[in-house]
Protein backbone atom coordinates (compact mmCIF):
# COMPACT_ATOMS: atom_id res chain seq x y z
CA UNK A 1 0.00 0.00 0.00
CA UNK A 2 0.98 3.60 -0.83
CA UNK A 3 0.82 5.41 2.11
CA UNK A 4 0.55 9.72 1.06
CA UNK A 5 0.05 12.27 3.81
CA UNK A 6 -1.02 15.78 2.79
CA UNK A 7 -1.56 17.41 6.74
CA UNK A 8 1.34 19.80 7.32
CA UNK A 9 3.94 18.61 4.46
CA UNK A 10 3.56 16.44 1.78
CA UNK A 11 4.77 13.01 2.15
CA UNK A 12 4.94 9.53 0.82
CA UNK A 13 5.84 5.51 1.68
CA UNK A 14 5.50 2.20 0.43
CA UNK A 15 4.36 -0.20 3.22
CA UNK A 16 5.56 -3.17 0.67
CA UNK A 17 8.81 -2.31 0.27
CA UNK A 18 9.53 -0.68 3.93
CA UNK A 19 10.61 2.26 2.62
CA UNK A 20 10.65 5.28 5.24
CA UNK A 21 8.63 8.66 4.46
CA UNK A 22 10.02 10.13 1.94
CA UNK A 23 8.87 14.05 1.71
CA UNK A 24 8.22 15.21 -2.45
CA UNK A 25 8.69 19.02 -3.48
CA UNK A 26 8.72 20.94 -6.76
CA UNK A 27 6.90 20.07 -9.90
CA UNK A 28 6.36 16.38 -8.67
CA UNK A 29 5.18 17.45 -5.39
CA UNK A 30 2.91 19.80 -6.87
CA UNK A 31 1.43 17.09 -9.21
CA UNK A 32 0.89 14.56 -6.23
CA UNK A 33 -0.76 16.88 -4.16
CA UNK A 34 -2.90 17.91 -6.54
CA UNK A 35 -3.81 14.40 -7.91
CA UNK A 36 -3.95 13.36 -4.15
CA UNK A 37 -6.61 15.82 -3.82
CA UNK A 38 -8.82 14.93 -6.66
CA UNK A 39 -8.75 11.74 -6.38
CA UNK A 40 -10.64 9.63 -8.59
CA UNK A 41 -10.80 12.28 -10.59
CA UNK A 42 -8.91 12.87 -14.38
CA UNK A 43 -7.22 15.91 -15.72
CA UNK A 44 -6.42 16.59 -18.79
CA UNK A 45 -2.42 17.71 -19.22
CA UNK A 46 -3.98 21.34 -20.56
CA UNK A 47 -5.51 21.70 -16.59
CA UNK A 48 -3.22 20.45 -15.23
CA UNK A 49 -0.62 23.11 -16.80
CA UNK A 50 -3.16 25.92 -16.37
CA UNK A 51 -3.65 25.25 -12.53
CA UNK A 52 0.03 24.09 -11.68
CA UNK A 53 1.89 26.27 -13.46
CA UNK A 54 0.07 28.90 -14.84
CA UNK A 55 2.72 31.40 -15.24
CA UNK A 56 4.54 28.64 -17.37
CA UNK A 57 1.90 27.35 -19.11
CA UNK A 58 2.97 29.01 -23.01
CA UNK A 59 6.38 28.40 -22.20
CA UNK A 60 6.29 24.50 -20.40
CA UNK A 61 6.11 21.72 -23.67
CA UNK A 62 4.38 18.37 -23.41
CA UNK A 63 7.72 16.84 -23.10
CA UNK A 64 8.60 18.85 -19.94
CA UNK A 65 4.98 17.92 -18.60
CA UNK A 66 5.68 14.13 -19.57
CA UNK A 67 9.10 14.27 -17.76
CA UNK A 68 7.34 15.52 -14.39
CA UNK A 69 4.90 12.97 -14.87
CA UNK A 70 7.68 10.08 -15.40
CA UNK A 71 9.72 11.56 -12.37
CA UNK A 72 6.15 11.27 -9.99
CA UNK A 73 5.98 7.71 -11.31
CA UNK A 74 9.45 6.30 -10.55
CA UNK A 75 9.21 7.89 -7.42
CA UNK A 76 5.64 5.99 -6.22
CA UNK A 77 4.95 3.13 -8.28
CA UNK A 78 8.22 1.13 -7.13
CA UNK A 79 7.62 -3.06 -6.88
CA UNK A 80 5.15 -4.63 -6.34
CA UNK A 81 3.49 -1.77 -7.82
CA UNK A 82 3.61 -1.23 -12.18
CA UNK A 83 3.30 1.49 -14.45
CA UNK A 84 -0.31 3.14 -14.15
CA UNK A 85 -1.54 1.22 -11.00
CA UNK A 86 -1.30 3.72 -9.26
CA UNK A 87 -1.34 7.32 -11.64
CA UNK A 88 -3.38 5.71 -14.57
CA UNK A 89 -4.46 7.58 -17.35
CA UNK A 90 -7.72 7.21 -19.29
CA UNK A 91 -8.54 7.04 -23.01
CA UNK A 92 -8.22 10.79 -23.29
CA UNK A 93 -4.81 10.80 -21.71
CA UNK A 94 -6.43 12.49 -18.96
CA UNK A 95 -3.93 11.58 -15.88
CA UNK A 96 -6.02 11.09 -12.34
CA UNK A 97 -4.65 9.42 -9.22
CA UNK A 98 -6.18 5.81 -8.57
CA UNK A 99 -9.12 5.39 -6.44
CA UNK A 100 -7.94 1.59 -5.30
CA UNK A 101 -7.50 0.57 -2.17
CA UNK A 102 -3.88 0.36 -2.92
CA UNK A 103 -3.18 4.05 -2.17
CA UNK A 104 -3.94 5.91 1.63
CA UNK A 105 -4.89 9.18 2.12
CA UNK A 106 -4.34 10.88 5.14
CA UNK A 107 -6.75 13.83 4.45
CA UNK A 108 -10.16 10.76 3.01
CA UNK A 109 -9.62 8.94 6.29
CA UNK A 110 -9.72 12.34 8.36
CA UNK A 111 -13.28 12.93 6.36
CA UNK A 112 -14.26 9.69 7.07
CA UNK A 113 -13.55 9.88 10.38
CA UNK A 114 -15.60 13.10 11.08
CA UNK A 115 -18.22 13.23 8.37
CA UNK A 116 -20.92 10.64 11.05
CA UNK A 117 -20.11 13.43 13.97
CA UNK A 118 -20.59 16.30 11.93
CA UNK A 119 -23.59 15.24 9.39
CA UNK A 120 -26.07 14.01 12.25
CA UNK A 121 -27.88 15.71 15.36
CA UNK A 122 -26.40 15.35 18.38
CA UNK A 123 -28.66 13.30 20.31
CA UNK A 124 -28.13 10.61 18.02
CA UNK A 125 -24.28 10.53 18.34
CA UNK A 126 -22.96 7.51 19.97
CA UNK A 127 -19.64 6.45 21.45
CA UNK A 128 -18.55 4.57 17.96
CA UNK A 129 -19.14 8.41 15.95
CA UNK A 130 -17.51 10.32 19.51
CA UNK A 131 -14.32 8.09 19.04
CA UNK A 132 -14.14 8.28 14.87
CA UNK A 133 -14.52 12.86 15.72
CA UNK A 134 -11.71 11.94 18.33
CA UNK A 135 -9.59 9.96 15.93
CA UNK A 136 -10.56 12.40 12.74
CA UNK A 137 -9.09 15.37 14.49
CA UNK A 138 -5.78 13.47 15.72
CA UNK A 139 -4.96 13.13 12.29
CA UNK A 140 -5.17 16.61 11.92
CA UNK A 141 -1.21 17.57 12.57
CA UNK A 142 -0.91 20.81 10.95
CA UNK A 143 -2.83 22.26 8.00
CA UNK A 144 -2.54 20.77 4.97
CA UNK A 145 0.32 21.32 2.24
CA UNK A 146 1.98 23.84 4.24
CA UNK A 147 4.60 24.17 1.68
CA UNK A 148 2.38 25.23 -0.87
CA UNK A 149 1.51 28.92 -1.43
CA UNK A 150 -0.81 28.21 -4.87
CA UNK A 151 -4.26 29.29 -4.79
CA UNK A 152 -5.69 25.71 -5.36
CA UNK A 153 -3.30 24.82 -2.25
CA UNK A 154 -4.62 27.29 0.11
CA UNK A 155 -8.69 26.80 -0.80
CA UNK A 156 -7.91 23.16 0.13
CA UNK A 157 -6.07 24.67 2.97
CA UNK A 158 -8.86 26.75 4.35
CA UNK A 159 -11.67 23.95 3.74
CA UNK A 160 -9.73 21.30 5.42
CA UNK A 161 -8.99 23.89 8.48
CA UNK A 162 -12.70 24.63 8.67
CA UNK A 163 -13.65 21.04 8.89
CA UNK A 164 -11.30 20.25 12.21
CA UNK A 165 -12.68 23.67 13.30
CA UNK A 166 -16.64 22.24 12.94
CA UNK A 167 -14.80 18.58 14.31
CA UNK A 168 -13.24 19.93 17.38
CA UNK A 169 -16.58 22.20 18.37
CA UNK A 170 -18.29 19.20 18.16
CA UNK A 171 -16.34 17.51 20.64
CA UNK A 172 -16.24 20.18 23.04
CA UNK A 173 -20.43 20.22 22.69
CA UNK A 174 -19.96 16.83 23.34
CA UNK A 175 -17.97 16.69 26.57
CA UNK A 176 -20.22 19.18 28.15
CA UNK A 177 -23.15 17.61 28.08
CA UNK A 178 -21.34 14.83 29.22
CA UNK A 179 -19.67 16.93 32.30
CA UNK A 180 -16.05 16.05 30.90
CA UNK A 181 -15.21 19.46 31.50
CA UNK A 182 -11.67 19.38 31.17
CA UNK A 183 -12.15 17.37 27.92
CA UNK A 184 -14.76 20.16 26.56
CA UNK A 185 -11.91 23.00 27.79
CA UNK A 186 -9.28 21.52 25.92
CA UNK A 187 -11.32 21.19 22.47
CA UNK A 188 -12.38 24.84 22.97
CA UNK A 189 -8.70 25.69 23.64
CA UNK A 190 -7.35 24.03 20.34
CA UNK A 191 -10.23 26.11 18.77
CA UNK A 192 -8.78 29.41 19.97
CA UNK A 193 -5.00 28.32 18.99
CA UNK A 194 -6.44 27.77 15.31
CA UNK A 195 -8.57 30.99 15.52
CA UNK A 196 -8.06 33.35 18.25
CA UNK A 197 -10.26 35.83 17.35
CA UNK A 198 -13.41 33.12 17.59
CA UNK A 199 -15.10 35.46 20.61
CA UNK A 200 -18.27 32.78 20.64
CA UNK A 201 -15.40 30.14 21.37
CA UNK A 202 -13.96 32.67 24.14
CA UNK A 203 -17.62 32.81 25.41
CA UNK A 204 -18.09 29.12 25.89
CA UNK A 205 -14.13 28.24 27.74
CA UNK A 206 -15.93 31.47 30.17
CA UNK A 207 -18.92 29.51 31.22
CA UNK A 208 -16.92 25.62 30.71
CA UNK A 209 -14.63 27.28 33.14
CA UNK A 210 -17.03 28.17 35.56
CA UNK A 211 -18.46 24.83 35.52
CA UNK A 212 -15.59 23.06 36.05
CA UNK A 213 -15.26 25.32 39.09
CA UNK A 214 -12.67 27.86 37.79
CA UNK A 215 -14.08 31.81 37.71
CA UNK A 216 -11.28 33.37 38.30
CA UNK A 217 -10.33 32.05 35.01
CA UNK A 218 -13.46 32.56 33.52
CA UNK A 219 -12.57 36.38 33.77
CA UNK A 220 -9.12 35.65 33.03
CA UNK A 221 -10.68 34.05 29.62
CA UNK A 222 -12.80 37.50 29.08
CA UNK A 223 -9.87 39.79 29.23
CA UNK A 224 -7.80 37.74 26.94
CA UNK A 225 -10.23 37.65 24.43
CA UNK A 226 -10.81 41.56 24.74
CA UNK A 227 -7.25 42.38 24.48
CA UNK A 228 -6.97 40.13 20.86
CA UNK A 229 -10.18 41.98 20.08
CA UNK A 230 -8.53 45.13 20.94
CA UNK A 231 -5.00 44.54 19.29
CA UNK A 232 -6.58 42.49 15.91
CA UNK A 233 -9.36 44.88 15.26
CA UNK A 234 -9.45 47.69 17.65
CA UNK A 235 -12.69 46.31 18.94
CA UNK A 236 -14.89 45.66 22.15
CA UNK A 237 -16.44 42.66 22.63
CA UNK A 238 -20.01 41.78 21.77
CA UNK A 239 -22.87 42.69 24.20
CA UNK A 240 -23.14 38.65 24.66
CA UNK A 241 -19.74 38.45 25.88
CA UNK A 242 -19.96 41.89 28.10
CA UNK A 243 -22.76 40.27 30.01
CA UNK A 244 -21.77 37.11 30.28
CA UNK A 245 -18.85 38.38 32.34
CA UNK A 246 -20.93 41.05 34.24
CA UNK A 247 -23.15 37.80 35.25
CA UNK A 248 -19.57 35.66 35.92
CA UNK A 249 -18.18 38.22 38.29
CA UNK A 250 -21.51 39.36 39.64
CA UNK A 251 -21.76 35.57 41.11
CA UNK A 252 -18.24 35.49 42.03
CA UNK A 253 -19.04 38.68 44.24
CA UNK A 254 -22.21 37.51 45.43
CA UNK A 255 -21.12 34.08 46.54
CA UNK A 256 -24.21 32.72 44.95
CA UNK A 257 -24.03 30.21 42.13
CA UNK A 258 -24.24 30.82 38.14
CA UNK A 259 -26.94 29.63 36.00
CA UNK A 260 -25.52 26.77 33.39
CA UNK A 261 -24.79 28.18 29.77
CA UNK A 262 -27.10 28.48 27.05
CA UNK A 263 -27.31 25.89 24.53
CA UNK A 264 -23.93 25.87 22.77
CA UNK A 265 -24.79 27.20 18.59
CA UNK A 266 -24.05 25.02 16.10
CA UNK A 267 -21.37 25.64 13.88
CA UNK A 268 -20.94 28.33 11.70
CA UNK A 269 -19.46 26.19 8.85
CA UNK A 270 -21.11 22.77 8.49
CA UNK A 271 -24.47 22.33 7.63
CA UNK A 272 -25.83 19.83 10.65
CA UNK A 273 -28.54 19.62 12.86
CA UNK A 274 -28.81 22.20 15.92
CA UNK A 275 -27.62 21.01 19.19
CA UNK A 276 -29.19 19.69 22.21
CA UNK A 277 -29.43 22.21 24.89
CA UNK A 278 -27.26 21.57 27.71
CA UNK A 279 -28.99 20.37 30.96
CA UNK A 280 -28.77 22.85 33.80
CA UNK A 281 -26.04 21.82 35.83
CA UNK A 282 -25.05 23.26 39.39
CA UNK A 283 -21.33 24.56 40.30
CA UNK A 284 -19.06 22.46 41.84
CA UNK A 285 -20.29 22.18 45.64
CA UNK A 286 -16.42 22.15 46.69
CA UNK A 287 -15.37 25.09 44.63
CA UNK A 288 -13.24 27.69 46.78
CA UNK A 289 -15.60 30.19 47.68
CA UNK A 290 -13.94 33.26 46.34
CA UNK A 291 -16.08 35.94 47.90
CA UNK A 292 -13.83 34.86 50.83
CA UNK A 293 -10.82 35.89 49.52
CA UNK A 294 -9.70 39.29 49.75
CA UNK A 295 -7.66 38.80 46.96
CA UNK A 296 -10.02 37.67 44.53
CA UNK A 297 -12.12 40.88 45.49
CA UNK A 298 -9.41 43.04 44.77
CA UNK A 299 -9.10 41.28 41.12
CA UNK A 300 -12.43 41.22 40.84
CA UNK A 301 -13.39 44.56 41.52
CA UNK A 302 -10.54 45.72 39.27
CA UNK A 303 -11.73 43.98 36.66
CA UNK A 304 -15.30 44.94 36.71
CA UNK A 305 -13.83 48.49 36.73
CA UNK A 306 -12.32 47.71 33.33
CA UNK A 307 -15.48 46.28 32.17
CA UNK A 308 -17.42 49.72 33.12
CA UNK A 309 -14.69 51.20 31.30
CA UNK A 310 -15.10 48.81 27.98
CA UNK A 311 -19.04 49.26 28.56
CA UNK A 312 -18.45 53.46 27.94
CA UNK A 313 -16.12 53.48 25.17
CA UNK A 314 -19.12 50.45 23.25
CA UNK A 315 -21.96 53.29 24.12
CA UNK A 316 -19.58 55.82 22.50
CA UNK A 317 -18.92 53.79 19.79
CA UNK A 318 -22.53 52.93 18.95
CA UNK A 319 -23.85 56.86 19.46
CA UNK A 320 -21.23 57.99 17.25
CA UNK A 321 -22.37 54.97 14.28
CA UNK A 322 -26.31 56.38 14.85
CA UNK A 323 -25.08 60.04 14.44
Amino acid sequence: MLRIWLFGSLCVANDATGEQVTAISGRCGSLLAYLALGRGRYFSRAELLGTLWPERMASMTAGSFNTALWRLRRMVECPPFEHGDLIASDRRGAIGLNGSQAIWLDIEEFERRIASGLSRPIEQLGDHDIEDLRAGVALYKSDILMEFTDDWALREREKHRRHYLNALWRLMQLCAIRREYGEAIRYAQCIVDCDALREDVHRELMQLFVLSGQRAQALRQFEICRDMLRRELAIQPMRETLALYRQIADSAIGGGQMAAPAMMQAPLHFDYAPATPLAVFDTPQDVVDLAADRHARSCIATARQHLAAADAQLELGLRQLDS
